[in-house]
């Protein structure tokens, strides 16, 4: 029954799409497997939207019909199961925001990274490979895949290099969140200093390994106020097929409930992290990329050493990203998130006077972040025109 439901559903859709093509329209396809990529694609489609009218967007997701899509601006009826996209020829781009997306060969493939580089050296061949074109975030960035191409020896496969910039970010590099209002909608005194804890969700990193650890000991300072935000493939839905992978298998909305009662605290589980981060004095993570735009900002970074990370999930996990060792992931900035220009602290107990130091004397790192932060971004403020407008030029439109 399941097989003749996604031949059906796979008819349906290319019927749409052969009718849009007869209209005179170009077929996207917006890859959003989990909803979570929502924020990476949205901009550019939203630039897109204000200069022609002659695309037609469809999406291949795990989740039709969701909540989360409806910014898009999609129809249900045009929403499909992902693994469909490798098989409807009739669509012009295949549009990702991870470099696992498979679109058919027919179409052109672009990747537009969701986040910066972190965690590995290079990416896997038979995955970079899939796509045609990369959309670069930043010079970081053109680092980390030029040292793909050389490492596989693809320089004779064409693979398109454009630098784009990181969409996401756009409102806040433009400048567009008010810290006052900000905090003033989450009910936290404006006149504290704010600590936002954003730590990644890989197994081995600081969430998983010490759990609700970091929080408790955050809210043992005075005098701060503390927002909670994860990475956004923490909240995965037990529903989804990677529930186990990307959560461990916790419920980490349930597991941070305990702490509502404390006036100074707040979990914000929906959302973009960029309004908080304009909001914040003070970044906690330990490998994760939102550093990178923190440092954008010229704010002080605490990174949590994670040894089993490290010692075990990178062989496990990374194993063929290139050489990913230990050593390089801790101490190169193609991959380290930057800990090389913050605070490093090895056990929750040592965060406290870490937090201390780094309120005290926010500028104590400012060089070294001012300096790492030209490798940040390209066209900052302007990321989603120059990817649209790049589209617009594969498209002939």
């Amino acid at each position: 029954m399941g097989y003749r439901r996604k031949k059906i559903d796979n008819f349906s859709v290319k019927a749409k799409m052969i009718i849009d093509k007869l209209k005179g329209k170009k077929i996207i396809i917006l890859d959003i497997e989990e909803t979570t990529f929502v924020p990476y694609i949205l901009p550019i489609i939203k630039s897109l939207r204000e200069k022609t009218k002659k695309i037609s967007y469809y999406i291949g997701t795990n989740y039709k019909g969701s909540e989360a899509l409806k910014p898009l601006g999609v129809p249900v009826s045009k929403q499909f199961n992902s693994k469909l996209s490798r098989h409807l020829k009739e669509a012009d781009i295949f549009l990702s925001p991870h470099i696992y997306g498979t679109g058919n060969e027919d179409s052109v493939k672009i990747h537009i990274n969701h986040n910066q580089p972190v965690k590995y050296e290079s990416y896997q061949k038979e995955n970079f490979i899939n796509f045609d074109v990369h959309f670069l975030t930043s010079p970081l960035h053109r680092e980390q895949t030029e040292n793909t191409i050389k490492k596989y020896g693809l320089e004779d496969m064409n693979i398109e290099l454009v630098d784009t910039g990181y969409s996401k970010s756009d409102d806040l590099l433009s400048g567009k969140y008010c810290r006052e209002k900000i905090l003033n909608e989450l009910n936290l005194d404006t006149g504290l200093k704010t600590v936002i804890y954003a730590p990644s969700w890989d197994e081995g990193l600081s969430l998983r390994s010490f759990g609700e650890e970091v929080t408790e000991k955050l809210l043992e300072i005075k005098n701060i106020n503390l927002i909670v935000k994860l990475h956004p493939i923490s909240y995965c839905p037990e529903s989804s097929p990677d529930y186990e992978f990307y959560t461990g298998g916790k419920d980490w909305t349930g597991k941070l409930k305990k702490y509502e009662s404390y006036k100074n605290f707040r979990h914000i589980p929906a959302g973009k992290i960029d309004p908080y981060l304009a909001a914040s004095d003070l970044m906690i993570t330990d490998l994760s990329s939102v550093a990178l735009e923190f440092i954008m900002l010229d704010k002080p970074v605490v990174y949590i050493d994670c040894p089993e990370f490290f010692e075990k999930t990178l062989k496990k996990t990374y194993a063929n990203f290139g050489n990913s060792t230990a050593e390089f992931v801790r101490n190169d900035p193609k991959a380290n998130a930057g800990r090389h220009t913050g605070i490093v602290v090895y056990k929750p107990d040592e965060l406290k006077e870490a937090v201390k130091r780094a309120l005290e004397n926010p500028g104590e790192f400012s060089d070294k972040r001012k300096e790492f932060a030209k490798k940040l971004a390209y066209n900052p403020g302007k990321a989603a025109d120059a990817a649209s407008d790049e589209i617009l030029k594969i498209l002939g439109i």
